[in-house]
Protein backbone atom coordinates (compact mmCIF):
# COMPACT_ATOMS: atom_id res chain seq x y z
CA UNK A 1 0.00 0.00 0.00
CA UNK A 2 3.27 2.24 0.68
CA UNK A 3 4.71 1.77 -2.68
CA UNK A 4 1.00 2.36 -4.04
CA UNK A 5 0.62 5.51 -2.30
CA UNK A 6 4.26 6.94 -3.20
CA UNK A 7 3.96 6.29 -6.73
CA UNK A 8 0.66 8.26 -6.95
CA UNK A 9 1.98 10.80 -5.07
CA UNK A 10 4.74 10.96 -7.77
CA UNK A 11 2.56 10.44 -10.78
CA UNK A 12 0.35 13.56 -9.09
CA UNK A 13 3.39 15.59 -8.85
CA UNK A 14 4.49 14.67 -12.65
CA UNK A 15 1.43 15.72 -13.62
CA UNK A 16 1.66 19.01 -11.97
CA UNK A 17 4.60 19.61 -13.78
CA UNK A 18 2.86 18.85 -17.01
CA UNK A 19 0.31 21.19 -16.62
CA UNK A 20 2.12 24.05 -16.84
CA UNK A 21 3.28 25.20 -19.96
CA UNK A 22 7.40 25.94 -19.72
CA UNK A 23 9.84 27.55 -22.28
CA UNK A 24 11.89 25.15 -24.14
CA UNK A 25 15.19 25.88 -24.95
CA UNK A 26 16.80 23.02 -27.28
CA UNK A 27 20.54 22.91 -27.79
CA UNK A 28 22.41 20.80 -30.65
CA UNK A 29 26.34 20.86 -31.09
CA UNK A 30 27.65 19.74 -34.46
CA UNK A 31 29.66 16.51 -34.50
CA UNK A 32 29.46 16.11 -30.69
CA UNK A 33 29.84 12.57 -29.44
CA UNK A 34 29.11 12.06 -25.72
CA UNK A 35 32.40 11.10 -24.98
CA UNK A 36 33.78 14.58 -26.03
CA UNK A 37 32.62 16.18 -22.65
CA UNK A 38 33.89 16.26 -19.31
CA UNK A 39 30.50 14.82 -17.77
CA UNK A 40 30.74 12.10 -19.42
CA UNK A 41 33.96 10.99 -18.64
CA UNK A 42 36.51 13.07 -20.82
CA UNK A 43 39.75 14.22 -19.02
CA UNK A 44 41.22 16.66 -21.19
CA UNK A 45 38.51 19.12 -22.93
CA UNK A 46 37.02 21.65 -20.32
CA UNK A 47 33.74 22.20 -20.28
CA UNK A 48 32.52 23.58 -17.01
CA UNK A 49 29.00 24.89 -18.47
CA UNK A 50 27.59 21.74 -19.18
CA UNK A 51 28.99 20.26 -16.19
CA UNK A 52 27.50 22.61 -14.33
CA UNK A 53 24.19 21.90 -16.00
CA UNK A 54 24.42 18.05 -15.91
CA UNK A 55 24.77 18.19 -12.38
CA UNK A 56 21.71 19.95 -11.74
CA UNK A 57 19.81 17.96 -14.18
CA UNK A 58 19.35 14.75 -15.73
CA UNK A 59 22.23 13.57 -17.63
CA UNK A 60 21.63 10.13 -20.06
CA UNK A 61 23.46 7.29 -20.33
CA UNK A 62 22.13 5.79 -23.25
CA UNK A 63 20.68 8.84 -25.94
CA UNK A 64 21.85 7.84 -29.55
CA UNK A 65 21.22 9.73 -32.70
CA UNK A 66 21.89 8.45 -36.25
CA UNK A 67 25.75 8.86 -37.66
CA UNK A 68 25.22 11.88 -39.42
CA UNK A 69 23.66 14.86 -39.42
CA UNK A 70 20.68 15.67 -41.72
CA UNK A 71 18.60 12.51 -41.08
CA UNK A 72 19.22 12.48 -36.97
CA UNK A 73 17.99 17.07 -37.61
CA UNK A 74 15.01 15.62 -39.43
CA UNK A 75 14.30 12.54 -36.75
CA UNK A 76 14.62 15.24 -33.76
CA UNK A 77 11.66 17.61 -35.09
CA UNK A 78 9.69 15.23 -36.42
CA UNK A 79 10.01 12.22 -34.00
CA UNK A 80 9.82 9.67 -36.99
CA UNK A 81 12.58 7.41 -38.46
CA UNK A 82 14.62 8.41 -41.13
CA UNK A 83 12.94 5.93 -43.52
CA UNK A 84 10.28 7.21 -42.68
CA UNK A 85 10.93 10.90 -43.73
CA UNK A 86 13.08 9.72 -46.62
CA UNK A 87 16.41 11.49 -45.06
CA UNK A 88 19.28 8.78 -44.57
CA UNK A 89 21.91 10.65 -45.92
CA UNK A 90 23.59 14.01 -45.29
CA UNK A 91 21.43 16.76 -47.55
CA UNK A 92 23.30 18.69 -49.69
CA UNK A 93 22.36 21.13 -52.51
CA UNK A 94 25.27 19.20 -55.19
CA UNK A 95 23.25 16.28 -54.86
CA UNK A 96 20.80 14.93 -57.87
CA UNK A 97 18.31 17.13 -57.80
CA UNK A 98 15.20 14.65 -58.28
CA UNK A 99 16.48 12.74 -54.98
CA UNK A 100 14.55 13.93 -51.50
CA UNK A 101 16.42 17.18 -50.62
CA UNK A 102 14.52 18.85 -48.57
CA UNK A 103 11.92 17.70 -45.29
CA UNK A 104 8.99 17.81 -47.07
CA UNK A 105 7.15 21.23 -45.74
CA UNK A 106 3.63 19.01 -45.00
CA UNK A 107 5.22 17.11 -42.29
CA UNK A 108 4.48 18.27 -39.10
CA UNK A 109 7.83 19.34 -37.10
CA UNK A 110 8.61 20.57 -33.49
CA UNK A 111 8.01 23.67 -34.76
CA UNK A 112 4.01 23.15 -35.78
CA UNK A 113 3.49 21.52 -32.50
CA UNK A 114 4.89 24.80 -30.65
CA UNK A 115 3.35 27.63 -33.18
CA UNK A 116 -0.14 26.09 -32.71
CA UNK A 117 -0.02 25.77 -29.57
CA UNK A 118 0.63 29.51 -28.99
CA UNK A 119 4.27 29.63 -28.60
CA UNK A 120 6.63 31.93 -30.10
CA UNK A 121 9.19 30.15 -32.21
CA UNK A 122 12.69 30.57 -33.84
CA UNK A 123 15.13 28.54 -35.01
CA UNK A 124 19.17 29.76 -35.40
CA UNK A 125 22.57 27.81 -36.15
CA UNK A 126 22.42 24.94 -38.50
CA UNK A 127 19.33 23.72 -40.91
CA UNK A 128 20.95 20.92 -43.44
CA UNK A 129 17.45 19.76 -44.27
CA UNK A 130 17.32 21.89 -47.86
CA UNK A 131 18.74 24.34 -49.87
CA UNK A 132 17.59 28.00 -49.49
CA UNK A 133 17.85 29.10 -52.88
CA UNK A 134 15.74 26.37 -54.08
CA UNK A 135 13.22 26.30 -51.15
CA UNK A 136 13.30 29.50 -49.90
CA UNK A 137 9.76 28.80 -47.59
CA UNK A 138 12.30 27.27 -45.49
CA UNK A 139 12.01 27.23 -42.00
CA UNK A 140 8.68 29.33 -42.07
CA UNK A 141 7.03 26.62 -43.21
CA UNK A 142 7.91 24.12 -40.36
CA UNK A 143 6.54 25.97 -37.86
CA UNK A 144 8.99 28.74 -37.44
CA UNK A 145 8.25 32.41 -36.63
CA UNK A 146 12.21 33.96 -36.77
CA UNK A 147 15.37 32.23 -38.15
CA UNK A 148 18.62 32.97 -38.74
CA UNK A 149 20.61 30.06 -40.80
CA UNK A 150 23.87 29.23 -42.08
CA UNK A 151 23.92 29.40 -45.75
CA UNK A 152 25.71 25.80 -46.96
CA UNK A 153 26.06 27.05 -50.39
CA UNK A 154 24.73 29.77 -52.38
CA UNK A 155 25.27 29.84 -56.12
CA UNK A 156 27.34 26.70 -55.85
CA UNK A 157 30.04 28.43 -53.75
CA UNK A 158 30.20 27.60 -50.04
CA UNK A 159 31.08 29.98 -47.15
CA UNK A 160 32.72 29.73 -43.85
CA UNK A 161 30.38 28.49 -41.12
CA UNK A 162 32.66 30.52 -38.56
CA UNK A 163 34.02 33.87 -40.01
CA UNK A 164 31.90 36.13 -42.35
CA UNK A 165 28.94 33.35 -42.32
CA UNK A 166 26.55 34.00 -45.02
CA UNK A 167 23.21 33.64 -43.40
CA UNK A 168 19.22 33.27 -44.83
CA UNK A 169 17.71 35.34 -42.08
CA UNK A 170 13.68 35.82 -41.47
CA UNK A 171 13.49 35.07 -45.76
CA UNK A 172 16.55 36.97 -47.09
CA UNK A 173 20.10 36.21 -47.93
CA UNK A 174 22.74 37.78 -46.07
CA UNK A 175 26.71 38.11 -46.07
CA UNK A 176 28.67 38.90 -43.27
CA UNK A 177 32.07 40.46 -42.65
CA UNK A 178 35.03 38.32 -41.41
CA UNK A 179 34.87 39.57 -38.32
CA UNK A 180 31.54 38.24 -37.51
CA UNK A 181 31.46 35.00 -35.56
CA UNK A 182 28.74 32.74 -36.49
CA UNK A 183 28.48 30.72 -33.34
CA UNK A 184 28.40 34.28 -31.41
CA UNK A 185 25.69 35.69 -34.10
CA UNK A 186 23.76 32.81 -34.06
CA UNK A 187 23.95 32.85 -29.76
CA UNK A 188 22.76 36.58 -30.08
CA UNK A 189 19.71 36.29 -32.42
CA UNK A 190 17.93 33.94 -29.96
CA UNK A 191 19.02 35.51 -27.09
CA UNK A 192 17.36 38.32 -28.94
CA UNK A 193 14.75 36.62 -29.42
CA UNK A 194 14.18 35.17 -25.83
CA UNK A 195 14.05 38.85 -24.36
CA UNK A 196 11.51 40.17 -26.73
CA UNK A 197 8.83 37.12 -25.77
CA UNK A 198 10.05 36.78 -22.50
CA UNK A 199 6.25 37.06 -21.42
CA UNK A 200 5.33 34.74 -23.73
CA UNK A 201 5.93 31.01 -24.00
CA UNK A 202 8.63 30.42 -26.60
CA UNK A 203 10.46 27.94 -28.29
CA UNK A 204 14.30 28.28 -29.15
CA UNK A 205 15.88 25.78 -31.18
CA UNK A 206 19.92 26.14 -31.54
CA UNK A 207 21.66 23.25 -33.72
CA UNK A 208 24.71 25.30 -33.37
CA UNK A 209 27.92 24.86 -36.05
CA UNK A 210 30.53 23.92 -33.50
CA UNK A 211 32.20 21.77 -32.91
CA UNK A 212 31.97 20.81 -36.76
CA UNK A 213 34.91 21.09 -39.09
CA UNK A 214 36.99 22.98 -40.50
CA UNK A 215 39.39 23.00 -37.02
CA UNK A 216 39.48 27.03 -36.97
CA UNK A 217 40.44 28.56 -33.77
CA UNK A 218 37.35 30.52 -32.00
CA UNK A 219 37.89 34.04 -30.79
CA UNK A 220 39.35 34.66 -27.54
CA UNK A 221 37.59 33.62 -24.11
CA UNK A 222 38.71 34.12 -20.63
CA UNK A 223 37.25 30.66 -20.54
CA UNK A 224 39.98 28.91 -22.93
CA UNK A 225 42.66 30.68 -22.07
CA UNK A 226 41.97 29.18 -18.31
CA UNK A 227 41.87 25.62 -19.87
CA UNK A 228 45.17 23.55 -19.91
CA UNK A 229 46.19 20.35 -22.00
CA UNK A 230 48.43 17.60 -21.93
CA UNK A 231 52.05 18.51 -22.80
CA UNK A 232 51.47 15.70 -25.04
CA UNK A 233 48.56 17.36 -26.72
CA UNK A 234 49.24 18.08 -30.48
CA UNK A 235 48.08 21.72 -32.33
CA UNK A 236 44.94 20.11 -33.59
CA UNK A 237 44.24 18.44 -30.56
CA UNK A 238 44.44 21.95 -28.62
CA UNK A 239 41.99 23.81 -31.33
CA UNK A 240 39.30 21.08 -30.68
CA UNK A 241 39.17 21.72 -27.27
CA UNK A 242 39.39 25.28 -27.56
CA UNK A 243 36.26 24.76 -29.82
CA UNK A 244 34.44 22.57 -27.21
CA UNK A 245 35.35 25.26 -24.72
CA UNK A 246 33.64 28.33 -26.97
CA UNK A 247 30.63 25.88 -27.19
CA UNK A 248 30.36 25.06 -23.32
CA UNK A 249 30.59 28.85 -22.91
CA UNK A 250 27.92 30.04 -25.90
CA UNK A 251 25.57 27.44 -23.83
CA UNK A 252 26.64 29.22 -20.71
CA UNK A 253 25.63 32.46 -22.24
CA UNK A 254 21.96 31.08 -22.71
CA UNK A 255 21.93 29.85 -19.34
CA UNK A 256 22.90 33.12 -18.12
CA UNK A 257 20.23 35.13 -20.42
CA UNK A 258 17.28 32.72 -18.68
CA UNK A 259 18.75 33.71 -15.25
CA UNK A 260 19.26 37.40 -15.89
CA UNK A 261 15.49 37.18 -17.48
CA UNK A 262 13.99 35.34 -14.23
CA UNK A 263 13.23 32.33 -16.95
CA UNK A 264 15.20 29.78 -15.12
CA UNK A 265 12.62 27.80 -13.47
CA UNK A 266 9.91 28.41 -16.43
CA UNK A 267 12.20 27.14 -18.67
CA UNK A 268 13.41 23.74 -19.85
CA UNK A 269 16.88 23.44 -21.39
CA UNK A 270 18.10 20.33 -23.32
CA UNK A 271 21.57 19.81 -24.73
CA UNK A 272 22.55 17.47 -27.16
CA UNK A 273 24.63 16.32 -30.28
CA UNK A 274 23.69 15.54 -33.84
CA UNK A 275 25.73 12.26 -34.38
CA UNK A 276 28.97 11.03 -33.13
CA UNK A 277 32.50 12.96 -32.86
CA UNK A 278 34.15 13.33 -36.27
CA UNK A 279 37.33 10.30 -36.60
CA UNK A 280 40.10 13.27 -36.09
CA UNK A 281 38.78 13.58 -32.43
CA UNK A 282 40.45 11.49 -29.98
CA UNK A 283 38.85 11.68 -26.69
CA UNK A 284 41.01 10.33 -23.54
CA UNK A 285 38.59 9.21 -20.61
CA UNK A 286 41.37 8.58 -17.96
CA UNK A 287 43.40 6.05 -19.50
CA UNK A 288 41.01 4.72 -22.14
CA UNK A 289 41.34 6.86 -25.65
CA UNK A 290 38.46 7.12 -27.93
CA UNK A 291 38.27 7.65 -31.73
CA UNK A 292 34.96 9.62 -33.01
CA UNK A 293 32.63 7.31 -34.95
CA UNK A 294 30.80 9.81 -37.09
CA UNK A 295 29.17 7.87 -40.12
CA UNK A 296 29.97 4.61 -38.72
CA UNK A 297 26.71 2.75 -37.07
CA UNK A 298 28.52 1.50 -34.27
CA UNK A 299 28.66 3.39 -30.25
CA UNK A 300 30.79 6.32 -31.21
CA UNK A 301 29.21 7.07 -34.46
CA UNK A 302 25.64 7.06 -32.33
CA UNK A 303 26.05 7.79 -28.58
CA UNK A 304 25.27 11.18 -28.03
CA UNK A 305 25.02 13.92 -25.12
CA UNK A 306 21.82 14.38 -23.74
CA UNK A 307 21.44 16.74 -20.68
CA UNK A 308 18.23 18.29 -19.34
CA UNK A 309 17.88 20.63 -16.86
CA UNK A 310 14.35 22.43 -15.01
CA UNK A 311 15.28 23.72 -11.82
CA UNK A 312 13.17 22.73 -9.28
CA UNK A 313 11.43 20.11 -11.72
CA UNK A 314 13.56 17.91 -12.92
CA UNK A 315 16.32 16.14 -10.31
CA UNK A 316 19.66 15.64 -10.79
CA UNK A 317 21.41 12.71 -11.46
CA UNK A 318 21.83 10.06 -14.24
CA UNK A 319 19.52 7.97 -16.07
CA UNK A 320 20.55 4.57 -17.49
CA UNK A 321 17.27 4.50 -20.18
CA UNK A 322 17.40 4.98 -23.73
CA UNK A 323 16.79 7.68 -25.61
CA UNK A 324 16.92 8.24 -29.22
CA UNK A 325 16.18 11.99 -30.76
CA UNK A 326 13.68 10.54 -32.13
CA UNK A 327 11.74 11.10 -28.97
CA UNK A 328 12.21 14.80 -28.18
CA UNK A 329 8.99 15.69 -29.78
CA UNK A 330 6.68 13.39 -28.40
CA UNK A 331 8.65 14.25 -24.54
CA UNK A 332 8.39 17.50 -24.85
CA UNK A 333 4.75 17.65 -26.34
CA UNK A 334 3.93 15.57 -23.02
CA UNK A 335 6.04 17.94 -20.77
CA UNK A 336 4.18 20.79 -22.20
CA UNK A 337 0.55 19.72 -22.22
CA UNK A 338 0.50 19.76 -26.25
CA UNK A 339 -1.34 17.16 -27.81
CA UNK A 340 0.06 15.15 -30.61
CA UNK A 341 -2.39 14.41 -33.02
CA UNK A 342 -1.12 12.20 -35.20
CA UNK A 343 1.15 9.36 -34.78
CA UNK A 344 4.72 9.27 -34.72
CA UNK A 345 7.85 6.87 -34.24
CA UNK A 346 9.38 8.57 -30.77
CA UNK A 347 8.08 7.68 -27.30
CA UNK A 348 7.13 9.85 -24.95
CA UNK A 349 9.93 9.31 -22.27
CA UNK A 350 9.08 12.05 -19.53
CA UNK A 351 9.17 9.97 -16.65
CA UNK A 352 12.60 9.33 -17.26
CA UNK A 353 13.36 13.18 -17.28
CA UNK A 354 11.62 13.51 -13.60
CA UNK A 355 12.93 9.85 -12.23
CA UNK A 356 9.01 8.80 -12.09
CA UNK A 357 7.71 5.18 -12.99
CA UNK A 358 6.95 4.72 -16.47
CA UNK A 359 7.46 2.46 -19.89
CA UNK A 360 10.91 2.83 -20.83
CA UNK A 361 12.05 2.43 -24.33
CA UNK A 362 13.66 -1.32 -24.38
CA UNK A 363 14.97 -1.18 -27.71
CA UNK A 364 15.36 0.84 -31.13
CA UNK A 365 16.47 0.66 -34.47
CA UNK A 366 18.77 2.65 -36.91
CA UNK A 367 18.75 3.58 -40.56
CA UNK A 368 21.43 5.06 -42.70
CA UNK A 369 22.30 5.73 -46.45
CA UNK A 370 23.04 2.97 -48.81
CA UNK A 371 20.84 0.51 -46.92
CA UNK A 372 22.19 0.20 -43.50
CA UNK A 373 20.63 -0.74 -40.79
CA UNK A 374 20.65 -1.80 -36.95
CA UNK A 375 18.57 -3.13 -34.17
CA UNK A 376 19.77 -3.17 -30.37
CA UNK A 377 19.03 -3.35 -27.10
CA UNK A 378 20.83 -3.17 -23.85
CA UNK A 379 21.70 -6.61 -24.31
CA UNK A 380 22.62 -7.05 -27.76
CA UNK A 381 23.25 -5.55 -31.47
CA UNK A 382 21.86 -6.96 -35.01
CA UNK A 383 22.87 -5.15 -38.10
CA UNK A 384 21.34 -5.92 -41.18
CA UNK A 385 24.55 -7.41 -42.64
CA UNK A 386 24.51 -10.28 -40.06
CA UNK A 387 26.49 -8.66 -37.61
CA UNK A 388 25.39 -9.76 -33.85
CA UNK A 389 27.17 -8.00 -30.90
CA UNK A 390 26.61 -8.48 -26.91
CA UNK A 391 26.81 -5.17 -25.69
CA UNK A 392 29.28 -5.19 -22.58
CA UNK A 393 26.63 -2.70 -20.72
CA UNK A 394 29.25 -1.81 -17.58
CA UNK A 395 32.22 -1.82 -19.41
CA UNK A 396 32.83 1.41 -21.06
CA UNK A 397 35.56 0.82 -23.34
CA UNK A 398 34.38 -2.61 -24.58
CA UNK A 399 31.28 -0.65 -25.63
CA UNK A 400 33.32 1.01 -28.19
CA UNK A 401 35.62 -1.79 -29.62
CA UNK A 402 32.92 -4.50 -29.70
CA UNK A 403 33.43 -7.44 -31.47
CA UNK A 404 30.52 -9.37 -33.38
CA UNK A 405 29.47 -13.01 -32.25
CA UNK A 406 29.95 -16.04 -33.85
CA UNK A 407 27.44 -17.87 -35.65
CA UNK A 408 25.10 -19.52 -33.81
CA UNK A 409 25.25 -17.73 -30.26
CA UNK A 410 21.82 -16.79 -28.47
CA UNK A 411 19.98 -18.08 -31.39
CA UNK A 412 16.40 -17.58 -29.90
CA UNK A 413 17.27 -13.74 -28.87
CA UNK A 414 18.56 -13.31 -32.77
CA UNK A 415 16.06 -14.19 -34.27
CA UNK A 416 13.87 -11.78 -31.91
CA UNK A 417 15.83 -8.77 -32.86
CA UNK A 418 15.83 -10.38 -36.35
CA UNK A 419 12.30 -10.04 -36.45
CA UNK A 420 12.38 -6.27 -35.46
CA UNK A 421 14.98 -5.56 -38.04
CA UNK A 422 13.05 -7.25 -40.76
CA UNK A 423 9.86 -5.00 -39.60
CA UNK A 424 11.91 -1.97 -39.73
CA UNK A 425 13.94 -2.93 -42.74
CA UNK A 426 10.21 -2.76 -44.31
CA UNK A 427 9.28 0.47 -43.59
CA UNK A 428 9.07 2.92 -46.59
CA UNK A 429 9.18 6.71 -47.65
CA UNK A 430 5.50 8.00 -46.30
CA UNK A 431 3.49 11.14 -47.18
CA UNK A 432 2.68 10.86 -43.38
CA UNK A 433 -1.08 11.23 -44.65
CA UNK A 434 -1.67 7.56 -42.68
CA UNK A 435 -1.69 6.42 -38.99
CA UNK A 436 2.44 5.10 -38.21
CA UNK A 437 2.51 2.17 -36.27
CA UNK A 438 5.05 3.40 -33.20
CA UNK A 439 8.42 1.25 -33.00
CA UNK A 440 10.35 0.70 -30.23
CA UNK A 441 9.05 -1.72 -27.59
CA UNK A 442 8.85 -5.16 -27.59
CA UNK A 443 5.83 -6.58 -28.25
CA UNK A 444 5.86 -9.41 -30.47
CA UNK A 445 3.13 -8.26 -32.54
CA UNK A 446 4.81 -5.56 -33.78
CA UNK A 447 6.01 -6.89 -37.36
CA UNK A 448 2.63 -8.63 -38.25
CA UNK A 449 1.05 -4.59 -37.34
CA UNK A 450 4.02 -2.99 -39.72
CA UNK A 451 3.26 -6.05 -41.88
CA UNK A 452 -0.11 -5.07 -42.42
CA UNK A 453 0.34 -1.24 -42.40
CA UNK A 454 2.99 -1.95 -45.40
CA UNK A 455 0.13 -3.82 -46.97
CA UNK A 456 -2.18 -1.25 -46.88
CA UNK A 457 0.13 1.40 -48.38
CA UNK A 458 1.20 -0.89 -51.41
Amino acid sequence: MRILVAICLLTLSALRIYSERPNVLLIMADDLGAEALASYGNTVYTTPRLDRMASEGARFENAFATPVCSPTRAMILTGLYPNRTGIMERMDSRLDPDKNNRLPSHIKTLGHMFQEAGYATAIAGKWHLGDFQRYPDQPTSHGFDEHCLWVQYWDGKRPSRYYGPHNWENGEYRAHSKEVYGPDFYCDFLLDFIERNRELPFFAYFPMNLIHGPLIEPPALQELAASSFPDDLGAKEQTIGHMITYMDAIVGRMLDKLAALGLEEETLVIFTGDNGSAPNLISQLGSLRIRGGKRSMNEAGTRVPLIARWPGKIPSGTRDAFFTLMDVMPTLAKVTGIPINHEIDGMDLSHNLFDTPGKDRTLFAMAFEGGVYFVRDKRFRLHEDGRFYKIPVSDLEARYSMETLPDGINLDYRQRLQNHLDAFMDIKQTDISYTIVPFGTDGDAIKNRMDAENAARE
